[in-house]
């Protein structure tokens, strides 16, 4: 019997060890194929998703500019077409003047906002008014958009306050169009004329190079417009018109994918090769490899250690915080900085290892590492607020999170997170400037200064409200610009500031509006301040080259004596504040307790006022007007009355200032001079009617139309209307001014200076407006003939009249003296209480068949 030893274990199962070895390997090479073939596959389907969204994406953002360039234009044409002046000189009237020489409708509209085609269309669908490329043109608005035009004029005229748009294709170029009725806007309730409004239209076409520019700021490639019969493409966006040729825009499609697909394939197919190479080495090499599989073990056990260390530390990390990371020893120092630690601070990573953690992150209060053990011992993990400096020296504010790091029971370090907040703190700490300081001059706001009064008036303090208003900062602002305007609120904001104590605010409330506060009780002293203030407004303020010479209005309120809370303190000084204004500006007043009912009787005065229009409750008193030399009956001047059905009649002394003030007189204005014209159009022969016109009426553009729709509606000849106007009218806005009375004059309408000799007038002014005649003032003829100097002056204005060849009237005749006197000195024209007194229509009527009678006896 032979004996054969037994096989070692390892030679026993080495052929099965070496056949599941082979077989594994084959599995595994054919795994390995089937996963490169699927990289392949995935990285094809990723290019072509990487195109289509590459083009999605342009074709997105191509149609948000275009939708945000729609919505700029909306706005645009809004705000021209919303606006009374529009609605005044574009659709009453044209005036070429105010749309294209005032540049209100000119050119800008092309060189700024790049509107190639402005038009104005009226109610019977004529192209009124034409800017095309910045250049004024009769071109009608259907040689642009043609039949397109008919149904965008329909579709605006139905909008009330709103704007449409509509793409379209003009010379085969895309285009946005825009339309809006011209409406009144805000401006003050006139008589509408029949018919539809009329339409601005506004046009933006983009052409090749604002294409290339919309482009190359969207980067989309290539961008270019397109006809509608082209061949679709991918790379394209369509925009539907309304009843006209769809909007069509093109452009080269980027293709990463392709880029992509260049770049992968031939790395994939290396990544494949060498597989293979490696797979068949592996394959020799199984079985001794299988030989060193202990030692692989103990290394990959140590590897597996290292990976949970390092998966445990990032892990803590992302639970932490998302900025730089740090890590210490238990001692506190650095041993590991993330690399956006250099990108943040700029400091270089080398530089900071074994540095303790305290001499980059401080604290106002403690250490950082005691605050680390302390939060562990508290079980708590808090974020900490931290400062430290960047590598150019700037102080920052970081938000630090942390951690302990524990190994086999012991505490081995820290680690953590940094995020710099700078930033946000400075925005918080702006945004909390901003809610309690005004944004243009940095004085206190409103809310400051209620939190300040509040505070002061609890103790109680005295204190005295000074409200500050400038009296010509609206005609500034108007004729040199807001910049100008917000250039000299900043610099009188800073004398205002110098003009309060360190504890005393100064706010700005809004527009020119200014409060003061001054910690002051003697009547004295606070005198001598404002006098203080009111020389540093009246100090000139420069805004480059140009000097603006200002001065102020200002109200006081006084507590605790007027009131003790601050709203109350404040309107009572806004009261003194409009009492100085009508005392004559550039002063100060004090507050009385009667201006409050002073301040209500004017309010219910001017809602009866309205009432007033609504129920006619005015009438006409007129007061004959003659010829001195011959004793005829030339015409009479029409004087308004107020009669209130539950009152006495009232003088227009009394009410026509407030009307002016608030805004009622071009409504009273147009009452009485449709009475007027309708009482003298029964008055035969060439007698006329002599009415006032206040200065505020020439502040409007409407005057010569409402004056010729009076003479319309009356049938009175323009040539027997007199309009009075006081020298002051032409003080604002003098070439304004000129122009209405040129209008006035080419009607046939007669000028009268009224109250000659109480202004400014001079020589230049009777020579430069188209004047008929002047009034001699009531205050002259009051001591004619027995003072010198009255009948100095009056003999020297009818000299002065007679060399303008000018019709002279003396008013204010109550004595025979005078009436003698004044037809010496040929006075052509009187009126006064002794040649008769201000009568109704009636009485007047019955004296012009008295006179007409002793004319024919």
């Amino acid at each position: 019997m032979t004996f054969v030893p037994p096989q070692s274990p390892s030679r026993r199962f080495a052929p099965a060890a070496e056949e599941r070895t082979r077989r594994s390997l084959r599995i595994f090479s054919l795994l390995l194929a089937v996963v490169l073939l699927l990289v392949v596959l995935m990285v094809l389907v990723i290019a072509q998703r990487q195109n289509r969204d590459a083009t999605d994406q342009d074709r997105q953002r191509l149609l948000q500019a275009w939708e945000a360039r729609q919505e700029t234009m909306l706005t645009d044409v809004r705000d021209y077409a919303f606006w009374g002046e529009a609605w005044r000189n574009l659709h009453l009237t044209l005036n070429t003047r105010w749309a294209w020489d005032e540049e209100n409708l000119g050119p800008d509209l092309y060189n700024e906002y790049h509107y190639e085609g402005v038009f104005v269309v009226d109610s019977a669908g004529r192209t009124r008014y034409a800017v095309i490329n910045g250049k004024l043109t009769d071109l009608p608005l259907e040689a642009w958009l043609g039949a397109q035009s008919a149904s965008l004029l329909r579709d605006a005229r139905r909008l009330q306050h709103a704007a449409l748009a509509q793409n379209a294709v003009i010379a085969r170029q895309p285009a946005l169009v825009v339309a809006a009725p011209i409406s009144m806007g805000k401006a003050a309730r006139l008589a509408e004329p029949p018919g539809a409004p009329s339409v601005l239209v506004f046009v933006n076409l983009f052409t090749p190079a604002k294409l290339a520019a919309l482009g190359k700021m969207l980067d989309v490639w290539a961008l270019r417009g397109a006809a509608q019969a082209d061949a679709p493409q991918p790379a394209s966006l369509t925009l539907g018109a309304a009843g006209g040729e769809a909007v069509t825009l093109r452009w080269q499609p980027k293709m990463p994918g392709t880029g992509l697909l260049m770049l992968m394939l031939p790395i994939l197919a290396a990544v494949a090769l060498v597989t293979g190479w490696i797979t068949r080495r592996v394959s020799r090499h199984a079985l001794h490899h299988a030989l060193l599989s202990d030692r692989r073990f103990a290394m990959l056990t140590l590897s597996q250690q290292e990976l949970a260390n390092s998966e445990a530390r990032f892990r803590d990390l992302a639970e932490a915080a998302s900025d730089w990371i740090w890590e210490t020893d238990e001692q506190g120092r650095l041993i590991y900085l993330s690399s956006r630690f250099h990108r943040l601070t700029g400091h270089a990573i080398a530089d900071w290892m074994g540095e303790h953690i305290d001499r980059l992150l401080t604290h106002p209060s403690h250490s950082l590492v005691a605050w680390l053990m302390r939060q562990e011992s508290n079980g708590s993990s808090a974020p900490l607020r931290c400062q430290f400096m960047s590598a150019q020296g700037e102080r920052r504010i970081g938000h630090l999170v942390a951690k302990t790091i524990w190994q086999e029971g012991r505490r081995a370090g820290f680690r953590g997170t940094v995020s710099d907040i700078t930033q946000s703190m400075e925005a918080e700490a702006r945004i909390q400037f901003l809610s309690r300081h005004d944004a243009l001059t940095g004085l206190a706001n409103r809310i400051q200064l209620q939190e300040y009064l509040t505070r002061h008036l609890e103790l109680p303090q005295p204190l005295a409200i000074l409200s500050l208003d400038l009296d010509q900062f609206r005609p500034l602002n108007d004729n040199w610009g807001h910049a100008a305007g917000e250039q000299v609120l900043n610099q009188l904001a800073q004398r205002l500031q110098r003009g309060v104590g360190a504890h005393e605010p100064a706010a700005r409330l809004g527009d020119d509006e200014f409060v003061l506060v001054l910690q002051e009780s003697d009547a004295g002293e606070i005198a001598r301040r404002c006098a203080r203030l009111l020389q540093e407004v009246q100090l000139p303020i420069y805004t480059g080259q140009q000097a603006h010479y200002l001065t102020a209005s200002v109200g006081i309120a006084c507590a605790p004596q007027d009131a003790s809370h601050p709203e109350a303190l404040l309107r009572m000084a806004d009261i003194a504040l409009n009492e100085a204004r009508a005392a004559g500006r550039n002063r100060w007043v004090w507050y009385a307790s009667n201006m409050a009912s002073q301040r209500e009787h004017k309010r219910e005065m001017v809602q009866r006022l309205e009432q007033a229009l609504r129920n006619d409750e005015f009438c006409l008193h007129y007061q004959p007007r003659y010829q001195l030399q011959s004793g005829r009956l030339a015409g009479a001047e029409a004087l308004i009355r107020w009669q209130p059905s539950d009152g006495e009649t009232i003088a227009p002394d009394r009410f026509i200032p407030l009307a002016e003030e608030n805004g009622l007189i071009v409504a009273i204005s147009d009452w009485v001079l449709a009475r007027a014209c309708r009482d003298a159009s029964g008055w035969g022969a060439d007698r006329y009617v002599s009415v006032n016109i206040s200065p505020v009426e020439f502040r409007t553009n409407d005057l010569v139309q409402r004056v010729a729709h009076a003479l319309e509606s009356s049938g009175l000849p323009a040539t027997r209307l007199e309009l009075e106007i006081t020298e002051n009218v032409t003080f604002d806005h003098p070439q304004q001014a000129l122009e209405v009375m040129q209008a006035l004059r080419a009607l046939g309408v007669r000028l009268t200076v009224d109250d000659f000799g109480t202004g400014y007038a001079a020589l230049g002014y009777l020579k430069t407006f188209p004047f008929n005649g002047l009034k001699i003032d009531r205050s002259w003829i009051k001591d004619f003939p027995e003072s010198q100097q009255a009948a100095s002056v009056v003999a020297g204005i009818i000299a002065l009249a007679h060399a303008f060849a000018l019709t002279i009237t003396a008013e204010g005749i109550e004595t025979e003296a005078q009436l003698d006197q004044l037809k010496r000195l040929s006075c052509e024209e009187g009126q006064g209480y002794f040649l008769g007194r201000p009568v109704p229509l009636a009485v007047f009527t019955a004296l012009l068949e008295t006179t007409s009678q002793q004319v024919r006896a």
